[in-house]
């Protein structure tokens, strides 16, 4: 069981955790009633888990994470469990420890997400229907004999076993190899009309050749072969009373057994109400494929309107809640065909990459410059140079100060040792002026060191930069100065990310340039990303291994990049993290042994495979 402790603040020793709680900020809003026991129980009934106390006698956040460990495995409930996650692993639960998203979500969140659970799967069940009749239609054209099995195959599987078949003819063979080497929709407008038109030009040539010499003969076949083609739409068989009847008949069957509301239904009509046998004639052979060429792509349309905007809803929701990642990717799937939007909907918003470079359009920064609560701990950003330079500054000023105050005391044991008291007037008429020069002195010296203090009070940064980048023109870049050596380390959020799952071949890229100069040591090459993961672990205290074995704590990585250039580094994360979700993304500086100025950038982030 993932207990709530595993997730708030800042994981590195028991005493950063520790400390991190107790500097969380306040929440930016009121915190709501935590979940009653009865609305525990609903989201549990609703979802099918029992809620037996196990369940119902956790806190919420314990229990949305139990809720997201009960679902795993179960394909229809993703979005439940994408909004699972989106609660306890919310930026205000680990940062600030207040539990709200859990508790939205067992209240309200957990049905809606349910709901668009039950949609998806609905339209999943849609997509294989249609699937199923396009393989069953493509199999009577051709005289295929299919099992329940062989309707299961992929569409492209389907493709390949008629591609293979001895049913199929030449034109037919060629029309799926095309088919099976091109896109999905490709293999789609195949199984429609294509392996109709491929076949019905195979048959034609083979009535040809069979009946070269009984002209009746060869009009005959090529008509039944034109009417089981047209029942074929239908899904069924041609009978031999199909094949006897009239033209009339026989589009009277097909208007009265089609779907309400379908071209196909609609063009028959006319066909029978039309007087003229060449209307009946071209009904069968090319109006009725026509007709359901049109009802194809009329649901086409219709679905993929209904896919924009739900893609639509997908993106502003991600934007309001600063899920970079996933409107990203979902403005990408909106840019693409309507095959790869609805691929997007069913599977692929649930598992995404990241890719990015930092640049205009791509995933950029959920937050600018915002350290982990607990961080940083010794490291500032009072570069040495200008330390020196300060520290400097204040010495002198508090030498001034040492040398107006001996100034002061030695005339005032000239005055006491005058002789005359014209002697001694002319003395104390100095004392203003002395005692004016301590004032002096104590205004500059406060200034030095406030100026001083301001400059150790300067936080590290971490932000984007135009100054270096390996592509593009954006890096991110982290900048300060450790000033201890036995620990020091600062620890910057960079990235919330959601619905990036980690499988058995997940790999963390990204590229480092290490700056390093007279006034820049080692100390640069400790940087690296860091991740934590939907469990509440992190990528540093993992022991996972860079691509040259170097573990992944930017504290291990120093030394081990080469300075002033670019470096890769790649992390595989399925070994430790499958089946885990990624839900943030930092930037860190780590290191206890030296001390000195740091700056790195880094570019080109990806969480692939």
């Amino acid at each position: 069981m993932i207990k709530r402790t595993r997730l708030t603040g800042f994981v590195g020793t028991a005493a950063v955790v520790a400390l991190a709680a107790s500097m969380a900020p306040s929440p930016a809003h009121a915190a709501v009633a935590t979940a009653t026991l009865a609305e525990k129980a609903a989201a549990l009934n609703t979802l099918g888990i029992p809620p037996e106390p196990k369940f119902t006698g956790q806190k919420d956040c314990d229990l949305t994470i139990s809720i997201w460990e009960e679902l795993d495995g179960q394909a229809n409930r993703k979005e439940v469990r994408a909004a699972a996650v989106n609660a306890f692993a919310s930026p205000v639960v680990l940062q600030q420890g207040d539990t709200t998203p859990c508790t939205l979500f067992i209240r309200t969140d957990v049905f809606a997400a349910k709901q668009r659970d039950v949609a998806n799967e609905l339209a999943v069940q849609e997509q294989e229907r249609v699937e199923r009749e396009l393989k069953q239609k493509a199999a009577l054209t051709i005289g295929l004999t299919v099992s329940t099995d062989d309707l299961g195959l992929t569409v492209k599987n389907f493709v390949d076993l008629v591609r293979k078949s001895d049913k199929a003819g030449p034109r037919v063979k060629a029309g799926a190899q095309t088919a099976y080497d091109g896109s999905a929709a490709d293999q789609l407008a195949f199984l429609g009309d294509g392996i109709v038109a491929a076949h019905e030009a195979d048959r034609e040539e083979q009535i040809r050749i069979d009946t070269q010499h009984d002209e009746a003969l060869r009009r005959k076949l090529i008509e039944e072969a034109a009417r089981k083609r047209a029942l074929a739409v239908l899904l069924v068989d041609a009978t031999d009373g199909m094949l006897a009847a009239s033209d009339r008949d026989f589009i009277t069957y097909i208007w009265e057994n089609a779907a309400q509301g379908t071209e196909v239904r609609g063009a028959a009509e006319r066909a029978v109400l039309s007087r003229e046998p060449a209307d009946w004639n071209a009904y069968i052979h090319t109006g009725i494929h026509e007709a359901r060429e049109a009802d194809r792509q009329a649901a086409i349309r219709k679905k993929y309107e209904a896919d924009v905007a739900k893609a639509d809803a997908i993106v502003a929701e991600a934007t309001k809640n600063g899920h970079h990642n996933l409107a990203h990717a979902t403005r990408k799937a909106l840019a693409g065909s309507a095959t790869e939007l609805d691929q997007f909907l069913r599977v692929g918003q649930f598992d995404l990459d990241l890719i990015t470079g930092f640049e205009a359009g791509e995933v950029g920064l959920t937050w600018t410059n915002t350290a982990v609560p607990g961080s940083p701990v010794n490291v500032d950003n009072c570069l040495p140079m200008q330390s020196r330079l300060l520290s400097a500054q204040v010495t002198t000023a508090n030498a001034q100060v040492n040398k107006a105050e001996a100034d002061l005391t030695f005339l005032q044991m000239e005055i006491s040792a005058a002789t005359t008291a014209a002697e001694k007037a002319r003395l104390t008429a100095k004392l203003p002026a002395a005692r004016k020069a301590i004032t002096d002195a104590k205004a500059a010296h406060a200034k030095a060191k406030a100026t001083y203090d301001a400059c150790l009070a300067k936080a590290p940064e971490a932000a984007l930069s135009t100054t270096k980048a390996r592509t593009g023109t954006n890096a991110l870049q982290i900048v300060g100065n450790d000033r201890n050596a036995t620990r020091s380390y600062a620890y910057f959020q960079t990235m919330n990310l959601d619905r990036v799952m980690v499988g058995e071949n997940t790999v963390l890229s990204y590229w480092i340039f290490p700056s390093a100069g007279d006034w820049l040591p080692s100390d640069s090459s400790c940087v690296a990303v860091d991740l934590i993961f939907s469990n509440g672990a992190n990528l540093r205290d993992s022991g996972a291994v860079d691509q040259n074995g170097n573990r992944a704590h930017p504290a291990q990585q120093c030394g081990k990049l080469k300075a002033n250039e670019w470096n890769q580094v790649t992390v595989p994360l399925g070994k430790l993290f499958n089946g885990r979700a990624v839900t943030r993304l930092d930037v860190a500086y780590d290191q206890a042994a030296e001390t000195g100025a740091f700056r790195a950038y880094i570019d080109d982030i990806s969480i692939t495979g």
